[in-house]
C-alpha cells in the first residue's frame, strides 16, 4: 500500500474509527462500584459492575454495528478497486459516523449516570470520524433550481 496517495481527511476517518471501535467494543460504558463503610475500621470495597455497549440494549448494539459498518467503509477507502455504491464513499461514512454518534448521544440522555471511558471515547471517534469524512467530501448537496 503505497502511503502517499492517504490524504489527512483518510487519516483523520481511520483515527476516528479506531476510537470508536476500541469504545464499543473493548471499553465499558457505565460503571457502578458499591462500598460500604464500616465506623472505626475503614471502607471496604463490596463489589463493582461493568457493562459495555452491547449489553446496554437496543442502541448500545446499533451504536456496535455502526461502528462495524465504519469499520467496513475505511477498509473500502484502501481497496484498489472499491465496489460502486449508491452513494459516494465520503458521504456514506459521514452518513455511518454521525448515526453511531446519535446512538450514542441517546444511551447517554437514556441512562447518563455512571458513565465509563468507553461510551466517552465512541462519541468523540465517531464525531471525528465524521468530520474527516465530511473533510473529505461527504457533503451532502441540495440541488438549486434557478
Amino acid at each position: 500500500m503505497d502511503t502517499s496517495n492517504v490524504t489527512r481527511s483518510m487519516w483523520i476517518v481511520v483515527g476516528g474509527t479506531v476510537v470508536t471501535l476500541v469504545g464499543t467494543l473493548l471499553l465499558d460504558w457505565y460503571s457502578i462500584s458499591a462500598s460500604v463503610n464500616v465506623q472505626g475500621v475503614g471502607k471496604f470495597s463490596v463489589g463493582s459492575v461493568s457493562i459495555g455497549a452491547w449489553d446496554t440494549g437496543n442502541v448500545g448494539k446499533l451504536a456496535v454495528l455502526g461502528s462495524l459498518v465504519m469499520l467496513v467503509g475505511v477498509v473500502l477507502m484502501f481497496i484498489p478497486n472499491p465496489p460502486e455504491l449508491p452513494v459516494p464513499l465520503p458521504m456514506a461514512m459521514l452518513a455511518v459516523c454521525a448515526f453511531t454518534a446519535l446512538m450514542v448521544v441517546l444511551k447517554f440522555l437514556d441512562h447518563h449516570s455512571d458513565t465509563a471511558i468507553g461510551m466517552w471515547l465512541s462519541l468523540i471517534g465517531a464525531l471525528v470520524a465524521a468530520y474527516g469524512a465530511y473533510e473529505m467530501g461527504g457533503r451532502f448537496s441540495m440541488s438549486s433550481s434557478s
